[in-house]
């Protein structure tokens, strides 16, 4: 059985998305440390602000693998970690270390494919583009971002939105991002005729 070391969180990310984290505690020092060593990364799972110190009880079933793709020490021996999500997870079991780190088991869950902008969801990429340029520090973690490709625009979206973390695992646990869609664009104000083309 795969295991990983878990980092509940109020930062969201989803496969293809970035965010920078601020490590203080000592369990996840060493979980980040050897993380780094074993080049294997962490998980992170999605919790509300209010829940972040209840972890173990809060965690939803459906989290992220992610990479470490950069970090640096910061001052007050405080670590700063910019990581990628690589691909959805379904944990099955949490344990707990004598430091306190949760440990997962889990198995790997599906995925969402690429998918083409069409005239219907264009303006799902034009109005993240705009958040970016808004967000400066969210928008330069992308050097290359996906605009062509809708599944990673709504994956961003999911993550940038401030939804309850039941309603977003509501909508990464399907199997494509076609309720996503349908989604966004009603939140967007945006008509949107359910057309196959535009899924």
């Amino acid at each position: 059985m795969a295991r990983t070391a878990l980092l509940p969180s109020s930062d969201h990310v989803l496969p293809g998305g970035r965010v920078e984290i601020t490590i203080a505690e000592i369990r996840y020092i060493r979980m980040v440390k050897e993380a780094l060593a074993s080049n294997s990364g962490f998980t992170m799972c999605m919790v509300n602000e209010a829940d972040e110190n209840q972890e173990i009880k809060k965690i939803p079933a459906i989290a992220t693998l992610v990479n470490i793709v950069d970090f640096n020490a910061l001052d007050g021996g405080l670590l700063g970690v910019t990581v990628e999500g690589r691909k959805k997870i379904r944990l099955l079991d949490i344990q707990i270390e004598n430091d306190g780190l949760l440990i997962g088991e889990y198995k790997p869950y599906v995925q969402w494919h690429s998918l083409p902008i069409t005239s219907k969801t264009q303006c799902l990429s034009d109005k993240l583009k705009l958040f970016y340029s808004t967000m400066p520090d969210i928008g330069a973690l992308y050097p290359a971002p996906k605009y062509h490709d809708l599944s990673w625009i709504c994956q961003r979206w999911i993550e940038i939105l401030p939804l309850e973390v039941r309603y977003k695992q509501l909508l990464i646990t399907q199997e494509s991002p076609k309720l996503t869609i349908r989604f966004l664009l009603r939140l967007l104000n945006t008509e949107y005729n359910d057309e196959s083309s535009a899924m």
